[in-house]
């Protein structure tokens, strides 16, 4: 019996002889890396329609919702790989939402929505989102040029660790894949030596993978012949196995994976005293393992316990002596699964809604998107869900088909996602690229848009110019002896009107600047190796037009306040802070807020507010209801017109004296007699807006009942067992389906669909 040197793994941190690999690594990923993901309400649509979509923009290195994120890219390419449009989506805390019209430019069958950021391409690595949509059409797009058999399939052999090694149990992966990339699943499969002898078989799944573990002799070339349904056999040759090295060969059990690592007799005085260290990464983190080869032992096993794995993807590195990868390995290490605690339950409540009511069960902040579709829909395939998008294609070179169906939570697919996995080979990030090419920033991290005001003249001392704009939700007062003004970080919404005015001796004048905008587009590309050609499939549907133009609202809440407005005032307003309307104010001693408080009494130094007359008290200072005591740089250059009313003094119930600034909003800065040009702004981020249903002919026909929209809600906030509910329309369905998709705040992903009774 051979010998076996076991080696049980507890993954503890273990001194590294040498900390170069390890520097390099976390050297190679310290920056923030961003990855996109958009849950689109559905993936084929009809002209008149829109895409709806809410954007998630996750951290790579903590997997939570990326906070700093503003600036998110949607481009539509079309089969060419040609940009015909682009958004501009605003992110906020990681999430976003927008829409896309269908209208008649688009004209091709099938078109692709990416999302990326100017940041990611700062990396070699793609990690942008990407989905094929298609449109519907009356005519019959199908080719009938004849393709040869041979031009429908890829099969492909793929050994574990990236190459055999003769004289050695060797584990092979298997692929079969039709023309439309989809898997292919095989009527029999037998594997032949180079006499032509029958050694063994194999069977692909539904997926078109399998995996057969092969003694490979010495020299030996090996035919796997692969029958199909259809009559089609397919031949695929094995590589020459080198001579000498080492092999994998990993086993899943219930709590462990089992690493094989396996040399053969050609190998030992070679290998004999070379420490091989064991490196399993997933960007974020890494630990090592490191031994030794002695001159007997042919099989290395690591049991590696799945509960002190990583969750998610791991990356098992082998590395020579020389600290040189020689083999690669991803498996996957199961996440919990908090989809089943989010429950969608439906009541009547009128002819012709449901009332949809969305129950959180999980014991943290949820943050979701949902799409209600008719029941026997075919319009929603997405490649991906938000699981695999996050969990799996950051570390998948090429495009997987069908991503989603590993995270699908109706049946365990660990089996076939571990057979993706070792179909994949070695992981997207290139070791040349760790060890070689840190990432530079040589593109910036956006938030917001640049403008620059060009005037015909400089302004002088007596001079300033008002800037006011009431979507945008902006009042701003300029001062600046430069003809040339920068504005930074705005949020502007496309289309946008903005107001300017020349303010001197008390009256407002029009004035019109030259405006440049800087961070309001990004030249993207489309990777033609990720477009998906189906060679001889379009979607066709007949009886149906294109929808009108018109639309059906949908039923609103309105609000209806008192005609007084109510006011928010600070803690002890009506008797204990002084209060000061800034209309009734003439300031001698200058014209910004800093000036006024200074005026009456408050010391400004060292980026803090203290009083003249009252040596220890601490002032805590408030910018409409917000705290901005450590960011007083806000207020160094507001100017006393901007301000609608202050309150400041002594606060005996929270021991420190407090300022209370209130700003004019954009409605009551436009009040004022002033004159002012307005320009409408041609760029910014899209403007959100309520999502409508557009007015189908018939919700009975069968190209609504598989290709139309109930409803879209998106930014769902769900506090831990807390329900929201709102109204859906039944459009005459019986039932439909519930698309979700979501993150928690610990960034836990959700991911689920079900089917409701409308009834």
């Amino acid at each position: 019996m051979k010998k076996i040197n076991l080696l049980i793994a507890l993954l503890i941190s273990i001194q590294c002889i040498s900390q170069n690999i390890d520097q390099l690594y976390s050297n190679y990923f310290e920056n923030t890396r961003e990855i996109p993901y958009l849950h689109l309400n559905k993936t084929s649509f009809i002209k008149g329609e829109e895409i709806w979509f809410q954007s998630y923009v996750i951290e790579q290195n903590s997997n939570k919702l990326h906070t700093t994120t503003s600036n998110l890219y949607v481009s539509v390419f079309d089969e060419d790989g040609h940009q015909k449009e682009q958004h501009l989506i605003h992110i906020k805390n990681g999430i976003g939402y927008g829409s896309i019209p269908i209208d008649s430019s688009f004209t091709q069958n099938n078109y692709y929505i990416k999302a990326s950021t100017n940041w990611m391409r700062n990396f070699s690595e793609d990690n942008s989102f990407t989905q094929k949509i298609s449109i519907l059409s009356d005519q019959d797009n199908t080719s009938n040029k004849s393709i040869s058999q041979d031009d429908f399939y890829e099969f492909k052999l793929m050994p574990e660790g990236g190459h055999l090694l003769e004289n050695t149990v060797n584990n092979i992966a298997v692929l079969i894949k039709n023309q439309n990339n989809k898997g292919v699943k095989t009527k029999t499969g037998i594997i032949k030596d180079s006499n032509g002898n029958s050694i063994g078989a194999f069977n692909t799944n539904a997926l078109g993978f399998a995996n057969v573990n092969l003694a490979i002799k010495k020299g030996e070339i090996y035919t796997f012949e692969a029958t199909l349904n259809n009559g089609t056999t397919l031949t695929q040759n094995t590589n020459v196995p080198k001579q000498i090295g080492v092999t994998l060969n990993t086993k899943i059990l219930d709590d462990y994976f089992v690493l094989n690592i396996l040399t053969n007799i050609k190998s030992l005085n070679i290998l004999n005293g070379k420490k091989y260290r064991v490196f399993i990464h997933n960007t974020r983190s890494f630990k090592n393992i490191f031994f030794d080869f002695n001159n007997t032992d042919k099989n290395y096993v690591l049991l590696l316990k799945k509960q002190e794995l990583f969750k998610g993807i791991n990356i098992i590195t082998i590395f020579n002596e020389k600290n040189q990868p020689v083999l690669e390995r991803l498996i996957y290490n199961d996440l919990e699964d908090v989809s089943n605690q989010i429950k969608v339950t439906t009541s009547k409540v009128k002819y012709d809604s449901i009332q949809a009511t969305v129950t959180n069960y999980s014991k943290e902040k949820i943050f979701l998107s949902s799409s209600f579709l008719p029941s026997n829909t075919k319009a929603y395939n997405p490649n991906n869900n938000i699981k695999s998008q996050i969990l799996l294609q950051p570390y998948i070179n090429g495009v997987i088909e069908n991503a989603d169906y590993y995270f699908n939570a109706s049946k365990n697919k660990s089996k076939d996602l571990d057979l993706l996995l070792l179909t994949q080979g070695w992981s997207k990030y290139n070791w040349s690229n760790i060890f070689n090419n840190t990432p530079t920033d040589n593109f910036d991290f956006e938030n917001g848009i640049d403008v620059t005001l060009t005037f015909k003249e400089k302004l002088s001392s007596k001079q300033s110019i008002l800037i006011f704009s009431d979507q945008n939700n902006l009042v701003k007062e300029i001062k600046d002896n430069q003809s040339d003004v920068k504005l930074t970080n705005l949020y502007l919404k496309k289309d946008s009107d903005f107001n300017f005015g020349l303010k001197l001796n008390g009256n407002t004048l029009k004035v019109t600047p030259y405006i440049n905008y800087y961070n309001y587009s990004l030249k993207d590309v489309f990777d033609k190796k990720k477009l998906i050609l189906n060679k001889n499939f379009e979607i066709k549907v007949s009886n149906f037009k294109d929808l009108p133009s018109n639309v059906t609202v949908l039923e609103e809440v309105i609000l209806k306040a008192n005609k007084k407005d109510k006011e928010i005032k600070p803690y002890g307003a009506a008797t204990i802070l002084t209060n000061v309307k800034m209309k009734d104010v003439l300031i001698p001693s200058g014209e910004t807020i800093i000036e006024f408080l200074k005026f009456k009494g408050y010391g400004y130094a060292n980026d803090s507010i203290h009083p003249r007359r009252k040596k220890s008290r601490f002032v805590r200072v408030y910018l409409d209801n917000n705290e901005i005591t450590n960011s007083l740089w806000i207020i160094e250059s507001m100017y006393t017109n901007t301000v609608k009313e202050v309150y400041y003094g002594a606060n005996p119930g929270r021991v420190n004296e407090e300022i209370h600034i209130y700003t004019l909003s954009p409605q009551e800065y436009a009040s004022k007699k002033n004159q002012f040009s307005t320009v409408k702004i041609p760029i910014g981020f899209n403007q959100e807006k309520e999502y409508y249903s557009p007015k189908y002919p018939s919700f009975s026909n069968s190209t609504y009942k598989e290709f139309g929209a109930i409803y879209w809600k998106p930014n769902i906030i769900l506090e831990p067992n807390k329900t929201i509910t709102f109204s859906v329309p039944k459009n005459y369905q019986k039932e439909a389906k519930i698309f979700i998709e979501g993150i928690t705040e610990s960034g836990q992903l959700v991911s689920k669909n079900q089917l409701l009774n409308f009834e």
